[in-house]
Formats: C-alpha cells, structure tokens, sequence
C-alpha cells in the first residue's frame, strides 16, 4: 500500500505520510502513519539542534520560507518519493464508530518508492477517478477521516471546516483561514489522521509512563457549548458582519494551550492526553518529543532529564507568548498612524470592526472625543457592536461612563451571548485576578423550570440573573458581574432569589467551619443598650459578608483581602478562607469556597461587634 504525503505540490518539508486501508468486514480500517525520523539526523547537542532550538519553527512568509533545521538538514531528514528514511511508526486499528484502538508506537523504516507526494487539489481528482490507482487509498483515508471527525464532534468538540469560505477551527477552539490553495477534503484528511496520531501517540506515552512535551489546555468557564456555538457559525458564515463578531467574541473566549512535560488534558479537543509529534521537521517540541520516543524505543538513557523537559516547556511556551504580543504590538503600531488620520478626516463610519476597536481603544486612554462618542451611538442603532469594543469601554475611565452605561444596556437586552465572552475577555487582561466562581439554583416543575445564576470574581459579586434557561441566567448574571465592575460595586452576597428565604441561615453551630457562639454571649441579663447589640448582631450574621463590605465602605476603611485555600481530596474538598481587616483577622472553612468565605466572614463580625459589645462584660 503506497503512503501519501499529502502537502503543497512545492512543499519541501514533508513530515508525514499515511495510508489507510479499509477492512474486508466492513467494520473498519487499519492506520498506518510514519514521521520522518528527524532525531536520528539532528544530534541533541548538535548545530542543527541548537539552530532548531533557537528558531523554534519553520517560518512561513510571503516571499520564502525559513526552515527550522536550515535546508540542508531538512532536505537530509525530509520524507521523499526517491530516498529510503527512517521514522516514528503508528500502527492502529479504527472502528466504524470512531474508536481507535490497537495502537503501537515503534521505529519504522520507508523504502524508496513507497512515498507517493500529492497535492490538495489531486486529492479531489482521485477521489473521483475510480481507476485512479490510488483511488481506494484515498477513498479509505476520506472515509476514515470523516469517522474520526463525526466522533469528535460527538464529544462536543467545536470542528469546523468550511471549505467555501476558507474557514476552520484551531485546536484551541477558535476559528482561522484555510490558505486558498488546500481547501479541499485533503485538508480535512490530513487534519483528522494527525490529531489522531497525535492523541495516539500521547495516550502510548502515558501508558509507557513516559514525560514528553504534552500539549495541555484548558478551559474557560465562561465558553458556551459547541452545539450553540455551531448553530451560530453556520448563521454567521453569510453575514461578514455577524460572523467578525464571532470571531472576535471566540477569539476572547478560548485560551491558549501550553507545552509541559506532565499531562492536564486538552479542553479544546476534549482529549485525555495529546502532544505534538507529527511535524519534528517545523516544529521543535515536536523533535524534542520524538528524541524522547526513540531513546525510549532503543532503551537507551532518556535525553532529557524531567527537569530539563520542564524548563524547555517554560522556554518555549514564554517564546510564544512573547511572540504573540510582539506580534500585537507590530499590528498596534503600523495602525496607530492611520487611525489617527481616520478620526481626524471624521471617517469613522467607514471603518470595519477591526479598525474601529483599534480606534476606541486609543480613544478611551484619554476623555471622550465627541465624534468617537456619536459613532457608538450609530453603532449602536446599527447593531454593529462587538465583545472587544464593549471590553475596552469597560476599562476606560470613569469620563466614560455615561456612554458605557449605554452600551451595556443595550448590548445587555441586544446580545446577551456576549456576557461570558465580555468577562472572559477581561479577565485575560487582568491575569492577577482568580477564575470566576458561577453560583446556580433552579426550581419549579420540568415544564417551566427556573434558573438563578450568579458571577462572582475576587471581591466583586454580580447580582442574582433569573430566567427560563440556566444558559439564558448565566449570560444575564455575566452582563450584571461586567455592570458591577464598570460600577466599581460588588452586590450583597445573599442566598438564591428561588428560595423561600433568600438570605443565608445564620450561624448556630458549627456547620461549615462556622463557629458557634457561646452561650454566655447570647444569655444573661440584657439591658437596652446590649439588646440593640443583640439584634444588631443577628442582623449581621444574617449576611456577613455584605456586612462586612458595607461596613469597610461606610467607614471609609481599606476593603477586607480574602485568601481562600483548598485542601484534601478532589472529590472531597475543604476550603479554608481567611479575612484581614483592619486589626482583625478571622478564619472559616467549609466543602466550598463560598461556605468558607462565609463562616470567616461571620467569624469577623463576631470580632468586630464584641469590641464595643455590651455583652463582653457579662462574659
């Protein structure tokens, strides 16, 4: 069976090749995939290694590519038609309902003449050629792809090739261009085969206890479901407009995967396990995970210590990063000039949503430009208004506020999906703070349920948001935690509005973490004074924290700094929070942070109101 190196037809760095043969029962097909064996070629310690090192991958620019390994070590390690290689070998077997199983990770060796190069284009020419003598190996490969594709989408994965409009899904979870020239069911192919390589080869190094570079992700608490996010693309792909937006409010939403020598999963693909292995010839992780393999494979001694793998990772990961932002920086810079033109010729309105971010943003480091000002009321009346124009009015100052508070209750009631992209996208700018913690309840019959949600961030708590749906109140207490912020305001922590008694039940025992009075603090003689600091204290202990705030508000004092720490089992946690305030420093625990927050809080009332209770001389 030939392998096919599916690339550009003037590709000359061709990293893998494939072939798929379907079974005689029907019930499935066997994979075979070969890596070019870049590692036996590139020396650790080597010129060519550290040349790897440093560049970190191939750069693809308009006018020419700069290869990773340098030419001629890249032309000695390729995959080629002519030449007998060595490599990284997966066997596997794949079912007709998308499961991969029966896999094998071993050294391989390709003799010349079995490699057969084709482009993207030929792929579909063979596809319908039926006497093509390659038809059946690609039609398998097709078959085998679309499989694998189904079952990831099953999984709730987001998996988008829309090959008219050149656009597909990254790995993350966002959506970027196809290149015009390989927008056909060969990039589909390829892409499936080799994310199925890659989780193969993963899930084979856990298995092996083996630390490579994993490529780990994960979640946004704030992203929706890929079922609705599916929905929504499929609206958006023929409106420009609508679809931007979505692009913008993904964009916002996803985070970045990382490299690590240990294994956290991946959200974006809904995987256990995975790593990058299939590209050692463009990508460096990939060759430094392939050098492991082998050295695994010959049982020889590990190239890498766990702590140089864990220090590679660091290096590589902040190389990206910092090539990210230098990559923003470039793109802020080349357009500060011309949008400073734009606002001076007023041409605001014929700017599209790029540009126009870029122009709100530079606006809102100073007061409001009138103009400015009325072009997002026009946006406004246009719905024309994305998650990063509504995150930049929710930094600027407080000059801005009327606007914002326009904006917002308009894009509030207009789009509610924005909300948990809008705090996502904030809180990607503010890696100091802590994930956002989502409460929720529901109540009623099953026909006409009621859903309560609320954020919380750190210090500020959003309001309560009710509705029909839980994703409907959850988008709703987004909106009220962003309104919060622009506010500069937290809401009173008070129990679910579903429930008879909204407030939490004071406390009696020591339920939670939560201290019990004494007895000799709630008995004995009370005269007036000391039962207006009874009823004083029951009211307190009714919301602790609300109290707590408001009282650091009213007294104009510094706002109390909450630590909450987790301890035990996962199944089975126990939080600790501990409050400072003033002079006074108090602890609560409880099986969640919110229950810890509270008893510490109610813990800090006590110290605070026997200060100057008239029942401390009963005591």
């Amino acid at each position: 069976m030939p392998l096919l190196m599916v690339d550009r037809s003037e590709a000359l760095d061709r990293d893998d090749a494939f072939a798929v043969t379907e079974l005689a029962d029907g019930s499935g097909w066997k994979l075979e995939v070969h890596i070019a064996g870049v590692a036996d070629i590139v020396a650790l310690g080597s010129d060519a290694d550290a040349t790897a090192f440093l560049r970190r991958e191939s750069k693809y620019l308009s006018r020419r590519t700069v290869p990773m390994l340098g030419r001629d070590t890249e032309q000695a390690a390729t995959l080629t038609e002519t030449a007998e290689r060595s490599t990284l070998r997966l066997l596997a077997d794949l079912s007709a309902d998308g499961v991969v199983s029966g896999v094998s990770v071993d050294r391989g060796r390709v003799m010349a003449g079995r490699c057969v190069a084709v482009d993207h284009g030929q792929i579909t020419e063979i596809l319908g050629s039926v006497d093509d003598p390659l038809h059946e190996g690609v039609r398998a490969a097709n078959d085998a792809a679309q499989v694998l594709l189904k079952g990831r989408r099953r999984s709730g994965v987001f998996a988008l090739y829309d090959l008219a409009h050149g656009w597909g899904s990254t790995e993350e979870g966002g959506i970027a261009p196809i290149p015009l020239d390989v927008r056909t069911v060969g990039y589909v192919i390829v892409q499936e085969l080799m994310i199925a390589a890659n989780e193969a080869i993963a899930m084979w190094c856990v298995q092996e206890d083996l630390p490579v570079l994993f490529r780990n992700h994960r979640s946004a608490v704030t992203a929706g479901s890929t079922e609705d996010l599916a929905a929504e693309v499929a609206v958006a792909m023929t409106d420009p407009v609508l679809f931007e937006k979505l692009r913008s409010r993904l964009q916002s939403s996803y985070r970045a995967a990382t490299y690590a020598p240990t294994v956290h999963g991946h959200h974006g693909l809904r995987l256990a396990a995975y790593t990058h292995a299939t590209s050692p010839l463009r990508r460096v992780s990939d060759l430094i995970t392939q050098r492991v393999i082998f050295a695994h494979l010959d049982s020889a001694p590990a190239p890498y210590t766990s702590e140089q793998l864990g220090n590679l990772a660091a290096d590589i990961n902040r190389r990206i990063a910092a090539d990210r932002e230098e990559k923003a920086a470039h793109f802020k810079a080349r357009d500060r000039k011309v949008t400073a033109q734009v606002v001076a010729a007023g041409e605001l309105e014929v700017l599209d949503s790029k540009r126009w971010a870029k122009v709100l943003a530079a606006a809102t480091a100073r007061d409001p430009i009138g103009d400015v000002v009325n072009e997002l009321r026009r946006r406004v009346q246009s719905d024309d208004v994305t998650v990063t124009a509504i995150v930049t009015l929710l930094e600027a100052g407080e000059n801005w506020a009327p606007i914002r508070r326009e904006v917002f209750d308009w894009a509030s009631r207009a789009h509610p999906e924005f909300g948990p992209s809008v705090v996502s996208m904030w809180l990607q700018a503010h890696p100091d703070l802590p994930r956002p913690e989502i409460d929720g309840d529901n109540r009623g019959p099953s026909h006409t349920p009621m859903f309560a949600a609320r954020f919380r961030v750190g210090q500020v708590c959003g309001p309560w948001a009710t509705a029909g749906s839980k994703k409907r109140a959850e988008q709703d207490a987004a909106w009220g935690l962003t309104k919060a912020v622009a506010a500069g305001e937290s809401h009173p922590e008070v129990g679910s509005p579903l429930r008879d008694d909204p407030q939490p039940v004071p406390p009696s025992t020591t339920h939670a973490g939560v201290r019990a009075r004494p007895a000799s603090a709630r008995s004995g003689p009370m005269d007036s004074d000391s039962g207006q600091a009874s009823r004083r204290r029951e009211r307190a202990q009714k919301n602790p924290i609300a109290w707590v705030i408001s009282h650091a508000e009213h007294h104009g004092h510094p706002s109390p700094q909450w630590v909450v720490r987790m301890e035990g089992a996962a199944h089975a946690p126990v939080f600790t929070c501990e409050v400072r305030y003033l002079d006074h420093t108090a602890t609560g625990s409880g099986t969640t942070k919110n229950l810890a927050r509270t008893a510490a809080a109610a813990d800090l009332v006590d110290s605070l109101l026997d200060v100057t209770s008239p029942a401390r001389s009963h005591r």
